[in-house]
Protein backbone atom coordinates (compact mmCIF):
# COMPACT_ATOMS: atom_id res chain seq x y z
CA UNK A 1 0.00 0.00 0.00
CA UNK A 2 3.24 2.05 0.52
CA UNK A 3 4.24 2.05 -3.14
CA UNK A 4 0.92 3.32 -4.26
CA UNK A 5 0.97 6.32 -2.06
CA UNK A 6 4.86 6.80 -2.87
CA UNK A 7 3.78 6.62 -6.46
CA UNK A 8 0.72 9.03 -6.55
CA UNK A 9 2.80 11.58 -4.54
CA UNK A 10 5.60 11.57 -7.34
CA UNK A 11 2.93 11.77 -10.04
CA UNK A 12 1.14 14.80 -8.46
CA UNK A 13 4.96 16.31 -8.21
CA UNK A 14 5.28 15.39 -12.24
CA UNK A 15 2.67 16.98 -12.94
CA UNK A 16 2.73 20.11 -11.32
CA UNK A 17 6.28 20.22 -12.34
CA UNK A 18 4.98 19.40 -16.49
CA UNK A 19 1.95 22.43 -15.68
CA UNK A 20 4.07 25.13 -14.06
CA UNK A 21 6.45 24.34 -17.13
CA UNK A 22 3.29 24.66 -19.86
CA UNK A 23 2.46 28.18 -17.35
CA UNK A 24 5.77 29.67 -17.92
CA UNK A 25 6.72 28.36 -21.75
CA UNK A 26 2.89 30.13 -22.66
CA UNK A 27 3.85 33.64 -20.65
CA UNK A 28 7.16 33.52 -22.91
CA UNK A 29 5.16 33.25 -25.73
CA UNK A 30 3.00 35.91 -25.19
CA UNK A 31 5.61 38.28 -24.28
CA UNK A 32 7.55 38.01 -27.17
CA UNK A 33 4.61 37.50 -29.55
CA UNK A 34 2.04 38.90 -28.66
CA UNK A 35 -1.47 37.94 -28.06
CA UNK A 36 -2.77 36.46 -31.26
CA UNK A 37 -5.59 38.10 -31.72
CA UNK A 38 -4.21 41.21 -31.48
CA UNK A 39 -2.53 40.47 -34.44
CA UNK A 40 -5.22 39.84 -36.65
CA UNK A 41 -7.50 42.59 -35.16
CA UNK A 42 -4.73 44.71 -36.15
CA UNK A 43 -4.61 43.65 -40.19
CA UNK A 44 -8.32 43.63 -40.38
CA UNK A 45 -9.26 46.70 -42.65
CA UNK A 46 -5.30 47.47 -43.36
CA UNK A 47 -6.17 46.31 -47.07
CA UNK A 48 -8.70 49.21 -47.33
CA UNK A 49 -6.19 51.96 -46.97
CA UNK A 50 -4.10 50.62 -49.69
CA UNK A 51 -4.63 51.28 -53.33
CA UNK A 52 -4.38 48.61 -55.27
CA UNK A 53 -2.88 48.69 -58.76
CA UNK A 54 -5.70 46.70 -61.14
CA UNK A 55 -4.17 43.80 -63.32
CA UNK A 56 -3.26 45.08 -67.16
CA UNK A 57 -6.65 42.58 -68.54
CA UNK A 58 -5.48 41.55 -72.13
CA UNK A 59 -7.95 43.65 -74.65
CA UNK A 60 -7.67 40.47 -77.49
CA UNK A 61 -7.38 36.85 -76.45
CA UNK A 62 -8.34 33.74 -77.65
CA UNK A 63 -10.05 30.41 -75.58
CA UNK A 64 -8.47 27.30 -76.79
CA UNK A 65 -10.81 24.27 -75.97
CA UNK A 66 -8.60 21.00 -76.41
CA UNK A 67 -11.89 18.62 -77.71
CA UNK A 68 -11.02 15.09 -77.44
CA UNK A 69 -9.12 14.64 -73.98
CA UNK A 70 -8.97 16.38 -70.41
CA UNK A 71 -5.40 17.46 -70.18
CA UNK A 72 -2.39 16.78 -72.78
CA UNK A 73 0.38 18.82 -70.63
CA UNK A 74 2.58 18.41 -73.44
CA UNK A 75 0.27 20.04 -76.55
CA UNK A 76 2.11 23.82 -76.44
CA UNK A 77 0.35 26.88 -77.72
CA UNK A 78 3.00 29.12 -79.15
CA UNK A 79 2.47 32.63 -80.24
CA UNK A 80 4.94 34.26 -82.84
CA UNK A 81 7.23 30.81 -81.94
CA UNK A 82 6.87 31.41 -78.49
CA UNK A 83 5.48 28.97 -76.09
CA UNK A 84 2.37 31.05 -74.21
CA UNK A 85 0.41 28.09 -72.72
CA UNK A 86 -0.29 23.99 -72.65
CA UNK A 87 -3.15 22.14 -72.43
CA UNK A 88 -2.67 20.60 -68.69
CA UNK A 89 -6.39 21.73 -68.68
CA UNK A 90 -8.79 21.49 -71.57
CA UNK A 91 -9.60 24.95 -71.66
CA UNK A 92 -6.12 27.81 -72.42
CA UNK A 93 -6.72 31.69 -72.68
CA UNK A 94 -4.09 33.25 -74.42
CA UNK A 95 -3.81 37.22 -75.32
CA UNK A 96 -3.23 37.74 -78.91
CA UNK A 97 -2.07 41.01 -80.64
CA UNK A 98 -3.09 41.70 -84.48
CA UNK A 99 -0.37 40.09 -86.56
CA UNK A 100 0.63 37.36 -83.90
CA UNK A 101 0.80 33.87 -85.81
CA UNK A 102 -0.86 31.29 -83.49
CA UNK A 103 0.08 27.71 -83.54
CA UNK A 104 -0.60 24.61 -81.55
CA UNK A 105 2.77 22.04 -81.40
CA UNK A 106 1.24 18.18 -80.80
CA UNK A 107 4.90 16.67 -81.92
CA UNK A 108 4.84 15.03 -79.19
CA UNK A 109 1.77 12.96 -78.98
CA UNK A 110 0.73 9.99 -81.48
CA UNK A 111 -2.61 10.47 -81.56
CA UNK A 112 -4.82 12.97 -83.29
CA UNK A 113 -5.14 15.83 -81.43
CA UNK A 114 -8.30 17.56 -81.81
CA UNK A 115 -8.50 21.76 -80.87
CA UNK A 116 -11.14 23.93 -81.35
CA UNK A 117 -11.37 28.06 -80.83
CA UNK A 118 -14.07 28.08 -78.30
CA UNK A 119 -14.48 31.32 -77.76
CA UNK A 120 -12.42 35.17 -78.74
CA UNK A 121 -12.51 38.27 -77.91
CA UNK A 122 -15.00 41.30 -79.76
CA UNK A 123 -12.44 42.84 -81.39
CA UNK A 124 -10.76 39.24 -82.97
CA UNK A 125 -11.90 39.05 -86.45
CA UNK A 126 -9.79 35.78 -87.64
CA UNK A 127 -9.26 33.12 -86.39
CA UNK A 128 -12.99 32.99 -86.02
CA UNK A 129 -15.39 31.33 -82.85
CA UNK A 130 -15.88 27.34 -83.49
CA UNK A 131 -12.98 26.91 -85.73
CA UNK A 132 -11.48 23.58 -85.46
CA UNK A 133 -7.91 21.85 -86.39
CA UNK A 134 -6.75 18.31 -85.77
CA UNK A 135 -3.23 17.32 -85.66
CA UNK A 136 -1.09 14.58 -85.24
CA UNK A 137 2.43 14.79 -84.23
CA UNK A 138 3.32 18.35 -86.15
CA UNK A 139 3.22 21.71 -85.59
CA UNK A 140 -0.60 23.52 -87.10
CA UNK A 141 -0.97 26.87 -87.54
CA UNK A 142 -4.45 28.74 -87.28
CA UNK A 143 -3.08 31.96 -88.60
CA UNK A 144 -2.38 35.15 -87.80
CA UNK A 145 -4.45 37.44 -85.88
CA UNK A 146 -6.96 39.73 -87.45
CA UNK A 147 -8.60 42.05 -85.12
CA UNK A 148 -11.31 45.42 -85.84
CA UNK A 149 -9.12 48.17 -86.37
CA UNK A 150 -8.48 50.41 -83.33
CA UNK A 151 -10.23 53.55 -84.88
CA UNK A 152 -13.38 53.19 -84.20
CA UNK A 153 -12.47 52.07 -80.48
Amino acid sequence: MRKYHLGSRAEKYLLGVIMVGLGLLLAYHFLVAGLPFNQVINQVGSDAQTVTVSAEVPRSSLILQLVNFSGMPRVKVLVNGKVKADFSHPYVTIPVAAGDTVEIDTAFYRHEVKIKVLDTSDNVVYPKKGVEITACQTVVSLGQVKLLSTEKQ
